[in-house]
């Protein structure tokens, strides 16, 4: 008995929170700006926490994945102002991961940024002939430099 009505309570719970979010949804003043939207690709836990913290506290809607699949399914999902990418990812690669999106229509016109720990001249120079805006060494560039270039991308 007591768990029945455990469960009827998590299911009002469940059911107002979502009529809420419902709400504000639909309630949302439109003369508001809509904040801009990362896409940021990293699968270091460490930096993910630090700058994902930075960028949103700069205002940006950040979009977190840890692997190439992973991006490639939220570019399905949602078109971002920006993309910030790692080139060192488990499963596809930083560098594969560009290619498609240098090949897709959509894709081809955001902006991207590579944040990663290579530092090999021919891979700054491969990215760059992908259309990369900025390739930045992770250990070389501080958080504050990051986010200013984010700010200078994400438009």
């Amino acid at each position: 008995m007591i768990l029945a009505r455990k469960r009827v309570i998590v299911r009002i719970i469940t059911l107002c929170y979502h009529i809420d979010m419902d709400n504000d949804a639909n309630n949302q003043d439109s003369t508001l700006p809509k904040k801009k939207i990362i896409l940021w690709v990293e699968d270091d836990l460490m930096i993910k926490t630090i700058l994902g913290n930075k960028l949103i506290a700069a205002g940006f809607d950040v979009i977190h994945v840890s692997t190439g699949e992973e991006a490639i399914y939220r570019f399905k999902q949602v078109t971002p102002n920006l993309i910030v990418l790692d080139l060192l990812l488990p499963g596809i690669d930083g560098f594969e991961l560009l290619k498609q999106i240098h090949t897709d229509d959509v894709l081809k016109n955001i902006p991207v940024i590579i944040l990663s720990n290579v530092q090999r001249e021919s891979d700054v120079a491969a990215a760059k002939a992908m259309g990369v805006k900025k390739f930045l060494i992770k250990p070389s560039t501080s958080l504050e430099e990051i986010i200013a270039e984010v700010k200078t991308y994400c438009k």
